[in-house]
């Protein structure tokens, strides 16, 4: 069983371990676990893995009240997730990070069943921190979240799809100028806001565009858009289900610093302009972004600081000098690191064999 759900940041990293599973042991049926109203239900099936639901919900960013009816929720969550792994026999769990993976896992380990629990970003999220008391093996996928957690995990990187790990570095000779702005698989209303009021700016500089704006927020970004005119050659999208051919056809990339958009960001071996979330948990985003800062991939506009004028002159800079452009994309691959599903699935057939929790 693989629990991983409402984003993107847990669910293709789940996806990815699972296609890792299937490869090595096709005989072995794999079931996801997420919650109810979240990303999980499209994008599992669409996958070709069958999905459950528990309930649960996160405590991060909430009112007391929040908390207090994420916390009522537990037990019910429990309770289905027991029933879940004795109906399916499960043999072993893997927890992607996110508060439905709390649920299932107390249950596996309250059943006996082997856990892992794998958290991609620097600072680890507070399902993890508690996990990680209790699972059989953890998992991470940056040397510096271990110093955050009671009992270090195992290095592994964050699984991407191999896709990513296919696409041509930056070109030095190309004449393209194509930026690709993203804000997470639900978009972001504050990326959305800074290329709207950017684009004045941007137009007539011969740029070809792809604004990933998220489902919900599409129909406002492009009445905002229409305001004052859709410069020629840029383009707005709810939705990038395959992000890897827009990565490819990209020399600049404005984005969250999610974990998993680091990572494939790495594979791919773009060069970023990267906006933290600033609501994250504990900060874990300006984290994140700080490594690929320091490797010398990536430029940082924090949250108070982004405005439209901000992000078209740090976009005309960057787009300014193609070989900065091209040693950028070279440090962003220098942090991939091919091989991690395999290494999370053998950590996974690793913590089976052990059984049970530590």
């Amino acid at each position: 069983m693989i629990v991983a759900g409402k984003t993107g940041g847990h669910i293709y990293p789940g996806i990815a371990l699972a296609r890792e599973i299937r490869a090595r042991r096709p005989e072995a049926p794999i079931l996801f676990i997420g919650t109810s109203g979240g990303l999980e239900e499209r994008l599992v099936p669409e996958a070709g893995f069958a999905l459950a639901t528990v309930r649960a919900s996160g405590f991060a960013g909430k009112s007391l009240s929040g908390k207090l009816l994420s916390l009522s929720r537990l037990p019910a969550g429990f309770l289905e997730a027991r029933r879940l792994l004795l109906k399916h026999r499960a043999r072993a769990v893997a927890g992607m990070g996110g508060y439905v993976s709390v649920p299932v896992l107390a249950a596996a380990r309250a059943l006996g069943i082997p856990t892992l629990v794998h958290d991609s970003n620097a600072l680890p999220g507070m399902a993890t921190r508690l996990l990680n008391r209790i699972a059989t093996r953890t998992a991470v996928g940056l040397d510096r979240s271990n110093t955050r957690l009671p009992t270090p995990g195992v290095v592994t990187g964050t699984p991407v799809r191999e896709e990513f790990f296919a696409i041509p570095p930056v070109s030095v000779t190309a004449q393209t100028r194509r930026l690709l702005v993203f804000g997470g698989s639900q978009g972001s209303a504050v990326l959305n806001r800074a290329m709207i009021e950017a684009a004045p700016r941007l137009a007539g500089q011969g740029l070809e565009v792809i604004h990933q704006t998220g489902g919900s927020h599409l129909a406002r970004v492009r009445e905002s858009y229409k305001a004052g005119g859709l410069p020629a050659g840029w383009r707005l999208e709810p939705f990038l289900p395959r992000l890897d051919i827009q990565l490819a056809w990209a020399d600049l990339v404005v984005s969250r610093a999610g974990a998993l958009t680091l990572a494939e960001l790495a594979a791919a071996g773009r060069p970023a302009l990267l906006v933290p979330f600033s609501s994250a948990a504990h900060g874990h985003q300006l984290e994140n972004a700080s490594a690929f800062v320091e490797a010398g991939a990536a430029r940082v506009i924090e949250e108070p600081e982004l405005s439209g004028e901000a992000l078209s002159a740090a976009v005309a800079d960057l787009l300014s000098d193609r070989e900065r452009l091209a040693r950028m994309g070279e440090r962003s691959s220098s942090l991939a690191v091919p091989g991690a599903a395999r290494r999370l699935a053998e950590l996974l057939f690793e913590a089976e064999a052990v059984g049970g929790p530590r």
